[in-house]
């Protein structure tokens, strides 16, 4: 069936991993266990078929076009706590994943397979949510107790000038009016440091608590300005931006800047310095939103090093003398944010592929 792969297939058929096989650009389901046939809520008699055919469901929400990227690029995609609306009859199911959509390549690198994994981790995402959200209400509440304690503290001196000289005028009515003026206007002074410090408080937790602000992105026109930018900012770069479609986003314009700035700097930084360097852009429409993918034939990002890739400062790229800054934190904050999602897939010496999610948003 899959070349070498015959053997496998005995001890597939008794994992409780749910496993299935592709064997074709259009992803002809080749093999599929029970797990998951189970996962799938199917019967063996989709073996054949092509799995946009079988799911039509799944080819909504994204995933086929993850798969036929995945035959594409040769570049396994791996990805956690991932949601999925599995069709039982009438009715629809929300349950979570962890999967891999790996790419069984040939010897000369080309694709021949797609090897699918997948753990249905739903009890463990919904025990983490309210852990999670517990886990927010103590920060809210240290928070509270944070933001109680420094403004106690600031406003502990002007308030004493305020009941001092309160207490002094109201004992010495027949002042001269010298001392009177001066003890009134160190008065008016802490009234007005009192002021300041609850404004500058105010301030801090409205940028803290900053709700993204929803507008409708031309994003043809933004990525031709955002590219253009950055090729000022790296003049030397033979990088060639190829741009696909260009999905229109309803979301905040000021993240979503940033989060391509970065990704495409960090693409230009990392690419292989030849004259065939090049950064793809391009764009889907999802059942729940819309998905941007950048594929870039850079150094790429050994696997060792995935889990890492959203952490501050440390050293991803095959250069030693390079790291990775706040970029990829910021942008994962960032699009998290906004609700949505971030995924990157990369082999060495093929590239990376960034996949970002953002889901449907309203106008305010």
């Amino acid at each position: 069936m899959m070349r070498n792969d015959q053997f496998l297939l005995p001890i597939l058929d008794m994992s409780p991993l749910a496993t299935a096989i592709y064997s074709s650009p259009d992803l002809h389901i080749a093999y599929v266990n029970k797990s998951m046939l189970e996962t799938w809520r199917a019967d063996s008699s989709i073996v054949g078929k092509t799995f946009c055919s079988c799911f039509p469901s799944f080819h909504k929400e994204g995933f086929s076009s993850i798969l036929k990227n995945v035959w594409k690029t040769g570049i396994t995609y791996t990805a956690k706590d991932t949601p999925a609306d599995i069709v039982c009859g009438n009715q629809v199911v929300k349950r979570y994943f962890d999967f891999e959509y790996k790419a069984l390549l040939d010897d000369n690198g080309n694709t021949y397979g797609i090897l699918h994994s997948s753990w249905d981790v739903t009890e463990r995402k919904l025990a983490y949510d309210i852990a999670e959200s517990q886990n927010e209400q103590l920060i809210f509440n240290r928070k509270l107790d944070a933001f109680a304690n420094t403004l106690s503290h600031d406003l502990k001196n002007p308030l004493s000038v305020l009941k001092l000289g309160n207490h002094f005028l109201s004992r010495n009515i027949n002042l001269p009016q010298d001392v009177n003026q001066k003890w009134l206007e160190n008065m008016n002074m802490a009234i007005q440091n009192i002021e300041s410090i609850l404004d500058k408080k105010l301030q801090l937790n409205k940028i803290r608590d900053h709700k993204p602000v929803i507008e409708y992105l031309e994003m043809d026109k933004r990525m031709m300005e955002w590219t253009e930018e950055v090729k000022l900012i790296y003049p030397n770069s033979q990088v060639k931006f190829k741009l696909g479609k260009l999905l229109a986003l309803r979301t905040d314009a000021n993240a979503v800047y940033q989060i391509f700035f970065n990704l495409i700097s960090n693409a230009i930084k990392y690419a292989a310095q030849t004259a065939d360097d090049y950064l793809h852009i391009y764009s889907e429409e999802t059942s729940k939103g819309i998905v941007y993918y950048l594929e870039d034939n850079g150094v790429g990002i050994p696997d060792v090093n995935l889990n890492l890739e959203f952490m501050a400062h440390e050293r991803l790229h095959l250069q030693p003398d390079q790291v990775s800054g706040i970029g990829l934190p910021l942008v994962k904050e960032l699009i998290e944010r906004l609700g949505g999602s971030i995924n990157i897939s990369s082999k060495i010496g093929t590239g990376t592929v960034v996949r970002l999610f953002f889901p449907t948003m309203q106008l305010n």
